[in-house]
């Protein structure tokens, strides 16, 4: 018996310990309903709903591949590998190619293309929406997104690559 509750108290203990530590290592800002931090060289930019789905845009500035994507998750998951995802700002409908890993990465021209004008617009919409090609699907406020993601857009994957 007390061999199972001391097992249950490491655990508990060596939780609480790596949860400070990584607490501890990430900085957030929070404005209203969108959230910055930087996490290992990122900028992570981010909402979540009532419901616990989140939208988060990842930024590294020197990452060539996936150092700045756009990463959703529904009910636990990412869209499916491969695919389109909707992506509705305001009453503006957007198709927009998953990547193999279930991101929508900017390592193409057409990607970076679509990334800035969809920071751009989520600066100044007032409601995102993403819908799954499996019908999974969430709303997102973007009260904050303005304050929180800065007027220049992150460096895309494309540029990046094109740069070096």
């Amino acid at each position: 018996m007390y061999l199972e509750e001391d097992g249950v108290a490491k655990k508990l203990i060596t939780s609480l310990i790596i949860g400070f530590a990584l607490t501890s290592s990430v900085q957030a800002k929070t404005i209203e309903k969108w959230h910055a931090g930087e996490v290992d060289g990122f900028t992570r930019y981010w909402t979540t709903n009532n419901i616990g789905a989140s939208f988060v845009v990842w930024c590294h500035p020197q990452r060539p591949v996936n150092g700045t994507l756009l990463h959703v998750v529904i009910d636990g998951k990412t869209p499916t590998p491969n695919t389109r995802m909707k992506l509705i700002i305001d009453n503006e409908i957007m198709e927009i190619p998953v990547n193999e890993q279930g991101y929508i990465d900017t390592g193409c021209a057409t990607c970076a293309d679509t990334f800035e004008y969809v920071w751009h617009r989520l600066r100044a919409a007032t409601a995102i929406a993403v819908k799954f090609k499996d019908d999974s699907y969430a709303g997102f406020s973007l009260k904050g997104a303005k304050e929180i993601l800065p007027a220049n857009v992150c460096p895309t994957d494309w540029k990046k690559k094109q740069a070096s």
